[in-house]
């Protein structure tokens, strides 16, 4: 008997949502997808900081030395998140909301001045956050730290969303939430986008049980008196990274990919290729791409993990030098 499939598009947790769910009746297909849509819903109930009621936005007023309980699926996200801080050698840094505030990433953009980023820079330190586990409490220490769930709370969504689905009935499946994608079950084909025109694809990427996380600013950059300011933030110098094109992560959960575009758009083609290979040889299941401009500018420049040419194929009407690395 062939599977019946549906198709949802809907907003949530901000952005825009589309689900194909597939399952053995119709019914099965709609509950699927209802109970994928239901837990996104409560992801974002639990981390959104773009609101004050949620446990997430609660703990980053809750006053500083004062331990504040919280339920046992965020204290064991944000110990999870917080052990990637040091994965990543910092690139990834989940304790980023003084600096994300500073550059007014939120509200349009603005240049902070030096005294006001080096303020920012103090504070936003995952340090300033302490677990104990033997009572699920999180202290923040400075009134000014906060933890912010842009780089990590969809690829969560979607892990616990594909789960749900799942357990649901679906047998396949394929969520794409704000450009992350998740796929389970059947092999899906997604395009790569382009870094300088994400309505145009450069290539094919396949995925089976796996996610994949772009990070880029060619969408979500500002300008300020002149100056472009990206979104994604180095914590290093507490300012937009340097923006060279686009990377795009392919792990097996969507946390995962989503944490590691992050980092590894922050470090560059050589710095995030040489912490994914390290990543994979201490048993992470990831591959990466990045694109970059050319040398000589005429096109695009492709370097990707060794397993990635089983996952990417390039368009080959498109101008572009390919480097593999690593």
């Amino acid at each position: 008997m062939s599977n019946e499939t549906i198709v949802r598009h809907l907003a949530a947790m901000g952005t825009a949502l589309s689900l194909t769910v597939s399952a053995p009746t119709r019914d099965a297909a709609l509950r699927a997808s209802e109970a994928g849509v239901r837990e996104i819903e409560r992801i974002e109930a639990l981390l959104s900081t773009w609101r004050d009621d949620t446990p997430l936005a609660r703990l980053n007023a809750a006053a500083p030395g004062v331990a504040t309980l919280v339920s046992p699926e965020l204290f064991g996200l944000l110990r999870k998140i917080f052990e990637w801080e040091k994965a990543t050698g910092g690139a990834f840094d989940p304790a980023v909301a003084p600096l994300v505030k500073a550059w007014g990433l939120r509200t349009g953009g603005r240049i902070p001045d030096a005294r006001e980023l080096a303020a920012a820079r103090r504070v936003s330190d995952p340090a300033l956050f302490t677990f104990e586990e033997s009572s699920l409490c999180v202290t923040r220490h400075d009134a000014l730290a906060g933890i912010d769930e842009g780089a990590w709370g969809k690829g969560w969504a979607l892990d616990k969303a594909a789960a749900a689905m799942r357990a649901a009935g679906a047998t396949s499946g394929v969520l794409d939430l704000g450009g992350q994608i998740l796929a389970f079950g059947e092999e899906t084909i997604t395009d790569a986008a382009d870094p300088r025109d994400r309505a145009l694809s450069v290539g094919r990427l396949r995925l089976q049980g796996a996610s994949a996380s772009t990070s880029g600013n060619s969408e979500r950059g500002v300008t300020v008196n002149g100056r472009r300011i990206g979104h994604l933030l180095d914590p290093h110098t507490g300012s937009p990274a340097p923006d060279f094109g686009s990377v795009t992560v392919v792990a097996s959960s969507g946390l995962t990919a989503d944490v590691l575009s992050t980092a590894f758009f922050v470090l560059g083609p050589e710095k995030g290729l040489a912490l994914s290979e390290r990543l994979r040889g201490s048993g992470v299941v990831l591959e990466t791409l990045f694109f970059s401009e050319s040398e000589e500018g005429r096109g695009l420049r492709v370097s990707m993990s060794p397993g990635m040419r089983r996952l990417f194929s390039l368009s080959h009407s498109k101008k572009s030098s390919e480097g593999d690395h690593p």
